[in-house]
Protein backbone atom coordinates (compact mmCIF):
# COMPACT_ATOMS: atom_id res chain seq x y z
CA UNK A 1 0.00 0.00 0.00
CA UNK A 2 1.23 3.20 -0.80
CA UNK A 3 0.83 5.97 1.67
CA UNK A 4 1.48 9.48 2.65
CA UNK A 5 4.44 10.17 5.09
CA UNK A 6 2.69 12.50 7.63
CA UNK A 7 0.99 12.29 11.18
CA UNK A 8 -2.15 12.04 11.92
CA UNK A 9 -3.83 12.76 15.42
CA UNK A 10 -3.86 8.42 15.44
CA UNK A 11 -2.43 6.41 18.06
CA UNK A 12 -2.18 2.87 17.12
CA UNK A 13 -1.86 0.20 19.60
CA UNK A 14 -0.76 -3.42 18.62
CA UNK A 15 0.16 -6.56 20.19
CA UNK A 16 -0.81 -9.93 19.72
CA UNK A 17 -3.93 -11.99 21.32
CA UNK A 18 -4.79 -11.55 25.34
CA UNK A 19 -1.43 -8.71 25.21
CA UNK A 20 -2.89 -6.06 26.94
CA UNK A 21 -3.15 -3.33 24.04
CA UNK A 22 -6.86 -2.90 24.35
CA UNK A 23 -7.01 -2.28 28.08
CA UNK A 24 -3.66 -0.05 27.30
CA UNK A 25 -6.12 1.63 24.32
CA UNK A 26 -9.13 1.98 27.03
CA UNK A 27 -6.71 3.75 29.84
CA UNK A 28 -5.52 6.01 26.79
CA UNK A 29 -9.21 7.19 26.57
CA UNK A 30 -10.40 7.65 29.85
CA UNK A 31 -8.06 10.77 29.49
CA UNK A 32 -10.80 12.88 27.17
CA UNK A 33 -14.55 13.14 28.97
CA UNK A 34 -16.23 12.46 26.25
CA UNK A 35 -15.16 8.85 24.41
CA UNK A 36 -17.24 7.40 21.62
CA UNK A 37 -16.12 3.33 21.40
CA UNK A 38 -16.46 1.84 17.90
CA UNK A 39 -17.00 -2.07 18.52
CA UNK A 40 -16.23 -3.85 15.14
CA UNK A 41 -16.62 -7.52 16.82
CA UNK A 42 -20.12 -7.60 16.13
CA UNK A 43 -22.42 -10.83 16.99
CA UNK A 44 -21.84 -14.77 16.50
CA UNK A 45 -24.77 -16.68 16.63
CA UNK A 46 -24.56 -19.32 19.46
CA UNK A 47 -21.36 -18.79 20.50
CA UNK A 48 -21.29 -18.66 24.34
CA UNK A 49 -17.75 -17.73 24.40
CA UNK A 50 -17.81 -14.82 22.28
CA UNK A 51 -21.17 -13.72 24.30
CA UNK A 52 -18.80 -13.66 26.95
CA UNK A 53 -16.08 -12.13 25.85
CA UNK A 54 -18.15 -9.29 24.34
CA UNK A 55 -19.41 -8.53 28.04
CA UNK A 56 -15.78 -8.62 29.52
CA UNK A 57 -14.94 -6.12 27.55
CA UNK A 58 -18.77 -3.86 27.91
CA UNK A 59 -18.31 -4.30 31.91
CA UNK A 60 -14.53 -2.67 31.74
CA UNK A 61 -15.59 0.69 30.17
CA UNK A 62 -16.92 3.18 31.96
CA UNK A 63 -20.49 3.48 31.33
CA UNK A 64 -20.76 7.10 30.49
CA UNK A 65 -19.06 5.95 27.32
CA UNK A 66 -20.81 5.80 23.62
CA UNK A 67 -20.78 2.84 21.76
CA UNK A 68 -21.52 2.22 18.52
CA UNK A 69 -21.55 -1.57 17.09
CA UNK A 70 -20.47 -3.38 13.67
CA UNK A 71 -22.33 -3.47 11.57
CA UNK A 72 -22.68 0.27 11.13
CA UNK A 73 -19.75 1.33 9.06
CA UNK A 74 -17.13 4.00 10.05
CA UNK A 75 -18.90 6.62 8.23
CA UNK A 76 -22.25 6.98 10.26
CA UNK A 77 -19.54 6.70 13.34
CA UNK A 78 -17.39 9.21 11.77
CA UNK A 79 -20.94 11.65 11.84
CA UNK A 80 -22.26 10.75 14.96
CA UNK A 81 -18.57 11.54 16.36
CA UNK A 82 -18.71 15.08 15.10
CA UNK A 83 -22.14 15.61 15.74
CA UNK A 84 -22.09 15.00 18.87
CA UNK A 85 -18.93 16.49 19.75
CA UNK A 86 -17.05 13.60 21.12
CA UNK A 87 -12.90 14.40 22.58
CA UNK A 88 -12.03 11.29 21.15
CA UNK A 89 -13.01 8.32 19.03
CA UNK A 90 -11.53 4.26 20.09
CA UNK A 91 -11.91 1.81 17.69
CA UNK A 92 -11.46 -1.67 18.63
CA UNK A 93 -10.26 -3.41 16.82
CA UNK A 94 -9.44 -3.47 13.01
CA UNK A 95 -8.58 -7.12 13.09
CA UNK A 96 -12.39 -8.05 13.56
CA UNK A 97 -12.96 -5.31 11.14
CA UNK A 98 -10.63 -7.17 8.98
CA UNK A 99 -12.09 -10.75 9.72
CA UNK A 100 -15.70 -9.48 8.29
CA UNK A 101 -14.94 -7.77 5.52
CA UNK A 102 -13.10 -10.79 4.25
CA UNK A 103 -16.10 -13.32 5.58
CA UNK A 104 -18.51 -11.29 3.46
CA UNK A 105 -16.63 -10.80 0.26
CA UNK A 106 -14.29 -14.55 -0.02
CA UNK A 107 -17.27 -16.30 -2.14
CA UNK A 108 -17.34 -13.37 -4.45
CA UNK A 109 -13.47 -12.95 -5.84
CA UNK A 110 -10.87 -14.97 -6.45
CA UNK A 111 -7.35 -14.79 -4.01
CA UNK A 112 -5.83 -11.42 -5.86
CA UNK A 113 -9.04 -9.97 -6.30
CA UNK A 114 -10.36 -10.01 -3.17
CA UNK A 115 -6.69 -9.02 -1.67
CA UNK A 116 -7.12 -5.56 -4.10
CA UNK A 117 -10.73 -5.47 -2.85
CA UNK A 118 -9.34 -5.18 0.64
CA UNK A 119 -6.51 -2.94 -0.29
CA UNK A 120 -9.25 -0.70 -1.41
CA UNK A 121 -11.61 -0.91 1.88
CA UNK A 122 -8.48 -0.65 4.14
CA UNK A 123 -7.02 2.91 2.38
CA UNK A 124 -10.60 3.98 1.97
CA UNK A 125 -11.10 3.34 6.08
CA UNK A 126 -7.58 5.57 6.91
CA UNK A 127 -8.92 8.09 4.69
CA UNK A 128 -12.14 8.17 6.46
CA UNK A 129 -9.86 8.64 9.84
CA UNK A 130 -7.91 11.50 8.09
CA UNK A 131 -11.47 13.55 8.12
CA UNK A 132 -11.98 13.73 12.24
CA UNK A 133 -10.89 16.06 13.99
CA UNK A 134 -10.25 14.84 17.09
CA UNK A 135 -7.91 12.35 18.75
CA UNK A 136 -8.03 8.48 17.27
CA UNK A 137 -7.61 5.71 18.99
CA UNK A 138 -7.02 2.36 16.97
CA UNK A 139 -6.54 -1.20 18.23
CA UNK A 140 -5.45 -3.71 15.74
CA UNK A 141 -3.14 -7.32 16.12
CA UNK A 142 -0.18 -7.49 14.95
CA UNK A 143 0.11 -10.64 12.48
CA UNK A 144 3.48 -11.38 11.75
CA UNK A 145 4.80 -13.13 15.03
CA UNK A 146 3.46 -16.48 14.39
CA UNK A 147 4.12 -19.12 11.45
CA UNK A 148 2.12 -18.76 8.07
CA UNK A 149 -1.38 -19.89 7.80
CA UNK A 150 -1.73 -23.25 6.82
CA UNK A 151 -5.53 -22.13 4.75
CA UNK A 152 -5.83 -19.54 1.73
CA UNK A 153 -8.40 -17.58 4.19
CA UNK A 154 -6.04 -17.21 6.94
CA UNK A 155 -3.22 -16.19 4.17
CA UNK A 156 -5.15 -13.64 2.90
CA UNK A 157 -6.18 -12.25 6.31
CA UNK A 158 -2.32 -12.13 7.61
CA UNK A 159 -1.21 -10.59 4.28
CA UNK A 160 -4.38 -8.33 4.34
CA UNK A 161 -4.27 -7.07 8.00
CA UNK A 162 -0.49 -6.75 7.84
CA UNK A 163 -0.86 -4.52 5.23
CA UNK A 164 -3.25 -2.11 6.61
CA UNK A 165 -1.32 -1.97 9.77
CA UNK A 166 1.26 -0.95 7.55
CA UNK A 167 -0.30 1.69 6.15
CA UNK A 168 -2.28 3.35 8.99
CA UNK A 169 1.31 3.03 11.08
CA UNK A 170 2.36 5.30 8.54
CA UNK A 171 0.08 7.99 9.13
CA UNK A 172 -0.06 7.57 13.42
CA UNK A 173 1.34 10.01 15.45
CA UNK A 174 2.09 7.30 18.06
CA UNK A 175 2.43 3.67 17.21
CA UNK A 176 2.68 1.29 21.04
CA UNK A 177 3.29 -2.35 20.90
CA UNK A 178 1.98 -4.56 23.92
CA UNK A 179 3.51 -7.67 25.28
CA UNK A 180 1.92 -8.94 28.44
CA UNK A 181 0.69 -6.00 29.56
CA UNK A 182 3.87 -3.62 29.01
CA UNK A 183 3.78 -1.64 26.07
CA UNK A 184 6.34 -0.29 24.36
CA UNK A 185 6.68 2.95 22.56
CA UNK A 186 7.72 2.53 18.76
CA UNK A 187 6.43 5.75 17.34
CA UNK A 188 6.67 9.51 18.40
CA UNK A 189 7.40 12.81 17.14
CA UNK A 190 9.52 12.84 20.34
CA UNK A 191 11.53 9.73 19.60
CA UNK A 192 15.02 11.38 18.67
CA UNK A 193 17.49 8.85 16.52
CA UNK A 194 20.96 9.10 17.27
CA UNK A 195 23.78 7.67 15.09
CA UNK A 196 19.76 6.47 13.40
CA UNK A 197 18.87 4.51 16.25
CA UNK A 198 15.62 5.55 18.64
CA UNK A 199 15.78 3.71 22.07
CA UNK A 200 12.40 2.04 22.88
CA UNK A 201 11.00 1.97 26.23
CA UNK A 202 8.06 1.58 28.47
CA UNK A 203 4.97 4.13 28.19
CA UNK A 204 1.76 4.86 29.68
CA UNK A 205 -1.73 6.88 28.87
CA UNK A 206 -0.34 10.01 30.06
CA UNK A 207 2.03 10.24 27.14
CA UNK A 208 -0.01 9.52 24.88
CA UNK A 209 -2.78 12.01 25.50
CA UNK A 210 -0.04 14.38 25.90
CA UNK A 211 1.42 13.97 22.23
CA UNK A 212 -2.16 13.72 20.56
CA UNK A 213 -3.54 16.87 22.52
CA UNK A 214 -0.55 18.90 21.09
CA UNK A 215 -1.86 18.94 17.30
Amino acid sequence: METNHFSEKIALFLGGGQSGKSFFAEKCAKKWDKVLFYATGGQIENSPEWNLRIKKHKDRRPEHWSTVEYPIGLEEVIKICEQENFDVLLIDCLTLWMGWQISQNIQNYSQLQLLKHLETESLYFIKQLSTLNCPILVVSNEVGEGVIPGNESGRIFREALGAMNLALAEKAQCVTFSVAGQTLLLKSPNLVLNNGFASIGLVNEDYIYSELKKK
